[in-house]
């Protein structure tokens, strides 16, 4: 039985049906579920002025984040976090810090050979931590409208 959830949200499509399946577990395990919104780090070198600020990027994170606790319905126990850096590496210190027992995220279907040039947060959440990670692929309507278009 799970009764404490890590739900990686970003505010894509991929999250937000992730969101969804999370919010009934949470219901049938009348579990918590916290969102974890990762705003990446800001990388300058001499030279390159980037076009935003860490004070954007977290801004950005934390609007993103009140937009996915917005959709957690009343009644299902929800918090929110933001971090600023690697998403896997936060989602792993986030786990072990508060005790999560169950991580969820979409997938972004992008297939074996993709995945495996450009990493991904679900393989390194599924390979470097010790709590299940449940990953919440397309559904098969979606998967056949985005083929269509």
């Amino acid at each position: 039985m799970f009764r404490s959830i890590l739900v990686a949200w970003d505010g894509s499509e991929h999250a937000k049906r992730a969101l969804g399946e999370t919010v009934d577990l949470a219901r049938t395990q009348e579990a918590r579920l916290t969102l974890l919104t990762v705003a990446p780090p800001l990388r300058a070198w001499p030279g390159y002025v980037p076009p935003v600020s860490e004070a954007e990027l977290v801004s950005a994170a934390e609007q993103t984040l009140a937009e996915g606790e917005a959709l957690v319905p009343e009644g299902i126990p929800v918090s929110g976090l933001t971090a600023t850096g690697d998403p896997g590496m936060e989602l792993l210190k986030r786990t072990k810090a508060a005790g999560h027992d169950l991580i969820v995220m979409g997938s972004r279907g992008r297939g074996a050979i993709r995945s495996a040039v450009l990493g991904s947060v679900s393989h390194f959440a599924l390979n470097h931590t010790t709590v299940p990670v449940l990953i919440v692929h397309e559904g098969e309507r979606e998967a056949e409208a985005a083929g269509s278009e």
